[in-house]
């Protein structure tokens, strides 16, 4: 692909990303969906329609070449969370304010980005299916380190409580595609099983993106303060410049390569908003910096991905 069509296919990938995004936002200024709605709603996508997206993505295109990516990539998913909690003990000090609240919540940014929904579309509209399952390898990664280092910095480090959160339906649903690929028994599951997961999963993207955006679009999202700023630039610019740096000192085939890079330029995750509201961390300023980050991104991502992968 040439540096116009990689372009073109980026700003459409945004464009649908931004789309879905905007229903959800006038569904909930019309009133069509509300805060506890938009909760529940969630956890259906993400107990039951995005384990099938997983399970059905991986089982459909799983080949005997990822075999050699099983263990990089999850190992790169959680060493670029990783990497950013240490870079962010330095970077927390440009926010310019001592709040222990503000300062928590942006070393849970420097943790965990968005690497989810967002990856997915782009990855799904540029290279295909099949790469997807080298995403959803590496998100186990992300997702540990979420749950360990992204919980811990938020202020609860209870090895059970994180133990406990790590068991989740897409977890269940990655290890159970990898069991029955690896098998060889995907062929053998029923039609209509088939069917009915994949109908599931097709769901299960559009619809995290419009509760998402129900989430984010709201008047207090707009209110841009100098933490705001500084966290996009941070999680846009300065971590990806330096993940990129060392990515490309490492010996990784041009596919695990690029699966790591996607994932390092996303802006901050929409989840993360729950995240914070549930431990009591800067809410205003988690919803506020998740919305301008996924802004800022239309500009920086496909900036990023023309220059590295031309």
């Amino acid at each position: 692909m040439n540096g116009s069509h990689l372009t073109i296919a980026i700003i459409l990938s945004l464009a649908e990303i931004f789309g879905l995004m905007a229903i959800g936002g006038v569904g909930r200024r019309l009133r069509y969906i509300d805060d506890a709605e938009i909760d529940r709603w969630s956890r259906l996508v993400l107990d039951f329609l995005n384990p099938a997206f997983v399970f059905t993505c991986i089982t459909a295109g799983f080949t005997t070449g990822w075999h050699a990516n099983l263990c990089i990539l999850p190992v790169l998913g959680f060493a670029i969370a990783v990497g950013g909690a240490i870079v962010g003990i330095g970077l927390r000090y440009g926010l310019g304010t001592r709040d222990i609240d503000t300062h928590r919540t942006f070393f849970y940014f420097c943790v965990v980005n968005n690497y989810g929904f967002l990856p997915v579309v782009i990855i799904r509209n540029l290279w295909g299916p099949p790469m997807l399952a080298d995403l959803f390898f590496l998100t186990l990664g992300s997702t540990i380190a979420n749950w360990t280092v992204g919980i811990a910095v938020l202020g609860n480090s209870s090895l059970k409580y994180m133990a406990r959160q790590l068991v989740t339906p897409t977890l269940i649903a990655t290890l159970a595609a990898l069991l029955v690929s690896w098998l060889g028994l995907a062929g053998r599951i029923p039609l209509v099983v088939n069917h009915i997961l994949a109908s599931a999963g097709i769901a299960a993207v559009p619809m995290m993106l419009v509760l998402s955006g129900a989430s984010l679009f709201r008047w207090s999202s707009f209110r841009i303060t100098w933490q705001i700023v500084y966290t996009t630039l941070v999680r846009l610019v300065i971590l990806p410049a330096i993940t990129v740096a060392i990515l490309r000192m490492l010996p990784l085939s041009r596919e695990v390569y690029m699966i790591a890079v996607l994932v390092a330029i996303m802006p901050l995750a929409v989840s993360s908003v729950i995240f914070i509201r549930v431990y009591g961390r800067s809410t205003d300023f988690a919803a506020g910096a998740s919305l301008f980050s996924t802004l800022v991104a239309i500009i920086t991502v496909p900036a990023a991905l023309f220059f590295l992968f031309r």
